[in-house]
């Protein structure tokens, strides 16, 4: 490398601009738009309702990052952009542009909040109003649903019959969990709030086998025995104190045998390199929540024991989410 060509820097600022047209593409649904056609701008614009010139300024980029292909003046979409970003296809991821728009907006915040020393793009789910806040459980629901298939494909749930998914937002963790495992019946802890906009996204067909309990995991622990309880995404919104309260009301949930599973992305090696989305969402956390941030693996190792369970254990699940469980003594 030349020394006066700053490479790592011009990288970084190459990655951009692609990451804003992925974006701009799931929120104007120009992949469903074509499916498994080959179409002109003209013709995607018209579907859409959109400026041809402007629409086709986004697509020439789309192309350049692998999720289009292109030939003779018509646009299809590649094999990753038809499994993953057509709507109503089983793999579909493309509803998460709520939640990435959220997140990189609060990212452009960091300095303010090293600055500040407070969250400068502060989540507070009191003052959102229902729209906003069941877009953003719109947009997490995708990671949450791999969650609760990667629950089913690596974790022993046949001797269970009641779990429990604590601040669980949309449901959708639950929901995959129990739709590979008929025997299961589940709750949801929520929330008043986030209950009630929860109980909007859930179908009644879905709902059969689910409950939906409102209650505050830090205040108290839930009402019920449970043989399994999920905490997602939970542990990194809160502070250490609060954190160590709410595995210790986990805890006091669980039927003796009971497991606990702690997953999402605020959870680090010691080292505090691993994983990479680990190490950034930790940023993300600082802008959003007061006192959020992600956990190193041997912290919540040492909650765990201190509230009562046995041979805490993590692993790095085939998503790539990271996942630590243990067991309360029989």
């Amino acid at each position: 490398m030349a020394d006066d060509t700053p490479e790592i820097i011009n990288q970084l600022q190459e990655g951009v601009p692609p990451a804003l047209a992925l974006l701009a593409g799931m929120q104007l649904e120009v992949f469903s738009a074509l499916g498994d056609e080959c179409k002109t701008a003209a013709q995607i614009a018209a579907a859409l309702s959109l400026d041809e010139e402007r629409l086709a300024r986004l697509l020439y980029a789309l192309v350049l990052t692998g999720l289009l292909v292109h030939e003779d003046r018509r646009f299809a979409n590649a094999p990753e952009a038809r499994r993953f970003l057509v709507k109503g296809r089983p793999g579909y991821i493309g509803a998460m542009h709520e939640l990435l728009g959220d997140i990189w907006h609060a990212d452009l915040h960091t300095a303010a909040s090293i600055r500040t020393r407070g969250p400068a793009a502060l989540h507070d789910f009191d003052a959102m109003d229902d729209d906003a806040l069941a877009a953003f459980m719109r947009g997490l629901q995708p990671y949450a649903a791999a969650t609760g298939r990667s629950l089913a494909e690596h974790f022993d749930f046949a001797r269970c019959a009641l779990v429990i998914d604590i601040g669980g937002g949309s449901g959708a963790t639950l929901l995959a969990l129990l739709a590979q495992h008929q025997h299961l019946r589940g709750t949801l802890l929520e929330l008043s709030r986030v209950a009630r906009v929860a109980a909007t996204l859930l179908s009644s067909a879905q709902a059969e086998r689910l409950e939906i309990q409102v209650g505050d995991i830090v205040a108290a622990p839930p009402a019920g025995l449970y043989d399994a309880a999920i905490l997602r995404a939970v542990i990194q919104v809160l502070s250490p104190a609060d954190a160590e309260r709410a595995i210790r009301h986990a805890f006091a949930c669980l039927r003796a045998g009971g497991t606990i599973y702690i997953t999402g992305s605020g959870i680090l090696a010691d080292d505090r390199l691993r994983p990479p989305g680990g190490v950034y969402v930790n940023l993300t956390l600082m802008n959003f929540y007061r006192a959020g941030a992600a956990y190193t693996h041997s912290t919540h190792a040492e909650w765990l024991r201190r509230a009562g369970f046995q041979e805490p254990r993590h692993r790095t699940l085939p998503t790539g989410s990271e996942i630590i469980w243990a067991t309360k003594a029989t």
